[in-house]
């Protein structure tokens, strides 16, 4: 069974000011059941674009897989893999509540519900309405520490989000940093 509440962004005019993806032209927000569901999904949209070999003509989602390769464990052989090389806990990962694959002119991300609610990547795609995140998020100057750290404090992480980043929901888990996945004690 498939995601629900679809939803399809039209960013291509936002692409040379915001760097949404050299030749994305609208972003397809998913949402899925659980952490495995996501993976399936995920994995099945890759195996649909290497099946119309679009790997030949360079679709990133294509050639290098679920998030542009850089997650190491998204299909079931290289879990496996992992697993007979001794790399244990390869599933439930803190960031398989959002996975992204690259289609080309289309971004797919897939979502669970209260990851997707807490981000909003609708809200901050919106740039109709001046007063929507994305609008607000868009006039802050980066350069700017003091305006960067107002919009911060007005705008916060949810704390159901920001308790599962820090890794108190899943204890022992897994936690992205600089240098890559590592498991947390």
């Amino acid at each position: 069974q498939g995601g629900k509440d679809i939803r399809i962004i039209d960013v291509a005019e936002y692409e040379d000011l915001y760097g949404v993806g050299m030749g994305c032209s609208y972003l397809m927000v998913v949402t899925g059941r659980n952490t495995s569901h996501i993976r399936v999904m995920s994995d099945s949209i890759v195996r649909n674009l290497k099946a119309r070999k679009l790997n030949e003509r360079g679709i990133v989602g294509a050639m290098k897989g679920v998030e542009g390769g850089t997650d190491i464990f998204s299909n079931k052989r290289s879990r496996a893999r992992a697993s007979k090389n001794g790399i244990t806990n390869t599933s439930a990962r803190i960031d398989d509540d959002w996975m992204v694959v690259d289609c080309g002119n289309i971004h797919v991300h897939i979502l669970e519900e209260a990851t997707r609610k807490c981000i909003n990547i609708e809200s901050l795609w919106d740039l109709s309405d001046p007063n929507s995140e994305g609008s607000k998020l868009r006039r802050v100057d980066v350069a700017n520490d003091d305006e960067v750290d107002t919009y911060v404090a007005e705008n916060p992480v949810p704390d159901e989000y920001s308790a599962r980043m820090r890794n108190e929901a899943t204890p022992g888990g897994w936690m992205t940093g600089d240098s890559g996945r590592v498991i947390l004690p």
